[in-house]
């Protein structure tokens, strides 16, 4: 009877030190895979430290100022070209040459012939 016993209890020694030496190496491998990405990590947030500081420098008004003035024809707006809501005409009921149809209100009913645009013909 006690060699069964000591059978058994060698057995699952062995057992548990295979289990043990088996969930060191993979513990170790995971260890491993966690300080790759933590490296990873870090060279992505310099990297977006880089970007940031890159999209600073262009963002600059002189810089774009000059850009502008170098690549377009645009001015700076005039008081006069400032106007409100009431300084705008009206929009038309219908549109000349087309029947609306005045239950869908606005440009909805208008019929397709004289409208050329996508998906409609």
């Amino acid at each position: 009877m006690m060699r069964v016993v000591n059978s058994v209890a060698i057995m699952v020694t062995l057992a548990l030190a295979f289990a043990l030496y088996h969930i060191k190496y993979e513990t170790q491998a995971e260890q491993h895979d966690i300080r790759k990405l933590t490296a990873e990590l870090a060279e992505e947030q310099d990297a977006i430290q880089v970007l940031r500081a890159e999209w600073s420098l262009l963002n600059q008004p002189e810089r774009l100022e000059k850009l502008v003035a170098r690549h377009t024809q645009l001015q700076p707006l005039a008081p006069a070209q400032i106007v409100t809501m009431a300084d705008l005409p009206a929009r038309p009921k219908s549109l000349p040459g087309l029947e609306a149809d005045p239950s869908l209100g606005g440009y909805a009913g208008l019929g397709g012939s004289g409208i050329a645009g996508p998906g409609i013909q």
